[in-house]
């Protein structure tokens, strides 16, 4: 194509072509409700905001996974994204890391899931907390 698009729409030359999602599920690996998903959905935002230079929370999608056990959990999820700034990332990339690890270990997740770039990770083994 060779339109300008970014000159078309009066927009920087500057652009993102990554995505960097985190899910945050409403329940834990049991079913159980989280009491204090909007403050997890706060940090989630407050970190992908300085590794893109803001943050969307979508409001809570509805979705189930199915748990070790072989049971259907049911659940919201808030789907929380940016467009990354590369050096950003990778300055932050140990912060993404340890939220994560924490957000699955604190509020006994079966698994949490990222999104980057249109790939999938599942992380189902948490680090331990520092000093733990």
């Amino acid at each position: 194509m060779a339109l300008d698009i970014a000159k078309e729409l009066g927009a920087e030359k500057e652009f993102s072509t990554q995505r960097l999602t985190i899910y945050l599920p409403n329940k834990d690996r049991a079913g159980a409700e989280l009491t204090d998903i909007e403050k997890w959905v706060k940090e989630g935002r407050e970190l992908l905001g300085k590794i893109g230079g803001g943050a969307t929370a979508l409001p809570p999608a509805d979705g189930n996974w199915i748990n070790e056990t072989g049971e259907t959990i049911w659940e919201s999820t808030k789907i929380v994204f940016c467009s990354v700034i590369p050096d950003e990332f990778e300055a932050r990339i140990r912060d993404l890391r340890e939220f994560l690890h924490r957000f699955g270990r604190t509020t006994n997740q079966g698994e949490v899931v990222v999104e980057f770039d249109g790939t999938f990770y599942r992380i189902k083994q948490f680090d331990n907390a520092p000093g733990g």
